[in-house]
């Protein structure tokens, strides 16, 4: 989800200007909402996030979120049941109400207490070690649940996901990119789509970075968006981590996880891949931005 700066909507009445990407029904459908739900019109509700796929919004101590299309709506029920399977886990994570309002579905859930990890600035050595332990308890519980327990169809193989990946990149990202980038970049795909299908599989988050990770007082307080978990390679998980936080961090994950040597060029393929996930958002969203971010990723 791309998100945008927070801004206040009334929803109880349709006073409140929204931004240009959500109208006047959109503020009409929120009042609805809450209305049914039976909660204060004050204090506001703030939007939080919004995306090609959803909007959230902050009602109080409550986050509410809008699917935008049926395929989003597949992915909220699939990521509520995600959620129910996991139980428990070390820290809070949402627990989702879904139901429909009007035609809207929607879900629901207690704020968790905490802001997003968006940097270590601030943190000693031995406060980095201790959210280091937190954070390494919360995947080895997660990575242990057993894939089964996910109500899903069979999973395709892992190459068949990449090989969509290579095409897209062919298409869009390559074109961006300096002649000696895409080679490397092609030569990097052949060798990981060469044994990708015989990689270690369990539960992984699938997004776990800096903001869907949870913070109090420098402690993990709770994980979220649960839209991107499912069986995969465990070394996805701290190539995210990585990219947010930085190797010297992940290393100390790792020191109470280990990852061999072979793990740990996964996890560098896996974040070699991110700009170019951001070069294809940015393509397909029209966001020059997001575009320029990726390629100066591969300039650098």
């Amino acid at each position: 989800m791309k998100h945008q700066s927070e801004m206040p909507i009334a929803p109880g009445s349709i006073q409140g200007e929204v931004d240009a990407t959500h109208g006047g029904a959109d503020a009409m459908l929120l009042a609805r909402i809450v209305a049914e739900l039976g909660m204060p019109s004050e204090p506001p509700a703030v939007l939080i996030g919004s995306g090609q796929n959803s909007v959230a919004y902050q009602l109080g101590d409550r986050i509410l979120r809008l699917p935008r299309h049926a395929g989003a709506e597949r992915d909220l029920l699939r990521e509520a049941s995600t959620l129910r399977a996991v139980r428990p886990l070390p820290v809070p994570v949402p627990d989702l109400e879904v139901r429909r309002i009007g035609g809207q579905l929607i879900s629901l859930h207690a704020k968790i207490p905490g802001e997003p990890l968006s940097h270590l600035a601030g943190l000693t050595i031995g406060a980095r070690k201790a959210l280091a332990v937190d954070l390494a308890a919360f995947l080895q519980a997660l990575h242990s649940v057993p894939i089964d327990r996910l109500e899903a169809e069979p999973a395709e193989a892992p190459s068949s996901e990449w090989h969509r990946l290579l095409t897209q990149c062919e298409d869009v990202a390559f074109p961006l990119l300096s002649p000696d980038v895409v080679t490397g970049l092609r030569t990097r795909f052949s060798d990981f789509l060469a044994t990708c299908d015989a990689l270690p599989q369990c539960l992984i988050h699938g997004d776990f970075g800096t903001g869907n990770i949870l913070v109090d007082r420098g402690r993990l307080s709770g994980v979220i968006d649960f839209s991107g978990c499912g069986p995969g390679d465990p070394a996805y998980d701290f190539a995210s981590l990585a990219a947010g936080l930085g190797d010297g961090f992940v290393d100390l994950v790792l020191e109470y996880l280990p990852a061999d040597t072979a793990a740990r060029e996964r996890m560098s393929f896996y974040r070699m891949t991110f700009p170019l996930l951001d070069i294809l958002y940015g393509v397909e969203n029209r966001d020059p931005e997001t575009i320029h971010a990726g390629v100066r990723a591969f300039a650098a």
